[in-house]
């Protein structure tokens, strides 16, 4: 399985809103992302779904370390 299959995976959550703004990102974003970048991206996926959720969706602070990533997230239509 190759390294974007298993995080396809792991981007379907519990929630919808989130399985379509993660794999709009891992689609457009994740092949070309440097190591830093995926290693975030690894970090955010450890999180529960609620707090995910409030994180991309604006509804809770986003953490000092994730700002970048978020905002490209949230960029993807």
């Amino acid at each position: 399985m190759s390294e974007l299959s298993r995080y396809k995976l792991r981007c379907r959550r519990g929630m919808k809103e989130l399985d379509v703004v993660l794999e709009r990102y891992l689609q457009r974003h994740f092949p070309v992302a440097n190591e830093h970048e995926r290693q975030q991206f690894d970090a955010l996926l450890e999180l529960q779904d609620p707090v995910l959720f409030g994180i991309l969706f604006g509804l809770d602070p986003t953490p000092e370390p994730y700002l970048a990533l978020v905002e490209k997230i949230r960029a993807v239509h």
